[in-house]
């Protein structure tokens, strides 16, 4: 099912919206209440947009892989909340600004099992025998991508619609020893038993990680960016931002979190 937002002309517009297609893997429409932290803030940054008519958004759900395969194979695609990477940026054009920041992935085990508080993934496997899942097309940060391409054949993946959300619950229900995660995803768990968890720091886990605006490397894609690094310059749209991690996360992980993406903000714009 698509999601459509829809924009009404009055007689006196005669310029045409830019229509783009965002893809996602968590959009639901039928529950689109129930959607996460980075939606809201994408919402709140096109609503301006939108009514001024300077662009026409459909949403569409589809599983990680598809997203990348849609902005490499459309010229009016964008996806939202993705890790920039050099690769990605070959076939995308990614905003200036994240959207989003994440505190480092950690390792989440069951609490029974004797790891140490740091530890490298070479560990879990080799010294640990864990069995690891992961997600298809997810960018975990440089290193940890590395390990997981070199022992892809010993990693449990999952792709398709709620990748992330199915692996969680895998792990809750022992059907993998170990997953690589944000701590603050298992919060909206409702079958979590945190206390039976475990949260283990990874050598090859970057601070945080961010998240980005990508449309497809066109020039409809460039305009899109274009727009989207417009709102991100206001200052009024990064208070938002920042305020909505600060709301979001927990204790002094909010506090990091919400400094981290606010020194993005403060650094000169690529543009």
């Amino acid at each position: 099912m698509r999601l459509l937002l829809f924009i009404f002309f009055s007689a006196t517009t005669f310029a045409q919206p830019l229509k783009i297609n965002i893809v996602s893997d968590v959009i639901q429409a039928k529950d689109i209440s129930d959607l996460d932290m980075s939606f809201e803030l994408l919402l709140q940054l096109t609503e301006p947009l939108i009514a001024s008519n300077a662009i026409e958004i459909e949403f569409i759900p589809a599983s990680r892989l598809r997203e990348w395969r849609e902005l490499t194979n459309q010229s009016n695609v964008c996806l939202y909340n993705k890790v920039k990477t050099p690769e990605r940026e070959h076939f995308g054009i990614f905003t200036d600004y994240p959207i989003t920041a994440f505190p480092p992935n950690r390792l989440a085990v069951h609490s029974h099992l004797p790891l140490p508080e740091q530890l490298s993934l070479p560990q879990t496997m080799n010294d640990f025998g864990l069995t690891i899942g992961a997600i298809e097309g997810r960018a975990y940060g440089q290193h940890i991508d590395q390990f997981l391409l070199d022992n892809h054949d010993r990693i449990i993946w999952i792709s398709g619609k709620d990748s992330a959300k199915r692996l969680r619950k895998m792990l809750i229900r022992k059907k993998v020893d170990a997953i690589i995660e944000f701590t603050a995803t298992f919060s909206t768990e409702s079958e979590a038993d945190l206390a039976a968890l475990t949260f283990h720091k990874l050598d090859e886990a970057s601070e945080s990680i961010f998240g980005y605006i990508a449309c497809a490397r066109s020039s409809v894609g460039q305009q899109a960016i274009d727009l989207f690094n417009g709102q991100l310059a206001l200052p009024s749209n990064q208070k938002i931002i920042i305020d909505a991690h600060y709301a979001s996360f927990f204790n002094q992980e909010a506090q990091y979190i919400a400094e981290d993406i606010k020194k993005k903000f403060d650094q000169p714009s690529s543009r």
